[in-house]
């Protein structure tokens, strides 16, 4: 008899994987102009593009919540990753309808970087996959790679891309730079970890004996 499948650590871990990876791509894929334009003339746009915008947006959330949860790992990680996916998530689409209907106007410059799709993207996926993998603290350092995505779309706009290209750099840059990002944390935490394993080893006055 053939032994019967087992949702057990490996297949979390690969199921939660796969769910940060995929509302990873549909957060930075998903374009949600239409429904803030739609939040801004109070929904009077003939068009059903704003609900569709809206139910892929609580798709999104409800993916990166499903994944962070199916992770094996401590019920305090797994609630900080998914603290971090609704509160920046929800802040970011506020900030996005509220500049939608003027409410927040200057800086320009500041709030376009800090709703930079890119930049949000990153947060959640990167971030919150360091807070559920229980990353040393200082490997949090490669969420500074979240700040390049609104940086190449500066340069992009400046020099007046096509959307198509556009759209494919940023979601290259998004992508190459999250799993680029959580490979340099592993290697960061392993080294932190080491280094702190090798000085615990050796005992302040410890003295050795010949070999």
């Amino acid at each position: 008899m053939t032994a019967e499948p087992r949702f057990d650590r490996n297949a979390r871990y690969g199921a939660a994987l796969v769910g940060v990876l995929f509302a990873g791509y549909l957060n930075i894929a998903t374009d949600f102009s239409t429904f803030i334009q739609a939040a801004n003339y109070a929904g009077a746009l003939g068009t059903d593009v704003p609900a569709v915008d809206f139910a892929e947006f609580v798709l999104i959330l409800a993916i990166y919540v499903a994944a962070f949860v199916l992770m094996p790992a401590s019920g305090a990680r797994r609630l900080g990753a998914v603290t971090l996916a609704c509160v920046a998530l929800l802040l970011w689409a506020t900030v996005g309808i509220e500049r939608g209907v003027g409410n927040i106007v200057d800086p320009v410059a500041f709030w376009t970087f800090i709703a930079d799709q890119g930049l949000v993207t990153m947060v959640v996926s990167l971030g919150g996959w360091l807070l559920v993998r229980g990353r040393h603290p200082i490997a949090f350092i490669v969420l500074l790679l979240a700040l390049v995505p609104p940086v190449v779309s500066r340069i992009l706009v400046d020099s007046s891309a096509t959307s198509g290209v556009y759209t494919l750099v940023i979601e290259a840059t998004v992508i190459v730079l999250g799993i680029g990002g959580a490979w340099l944390a592993v290697v960061i935490d392993r080294r932190v970890r080491s280094r702190s394993r090798e000085r615990s080893a050796v005992r302040p006055g410890a003295v050795r004996e010949p070999v």
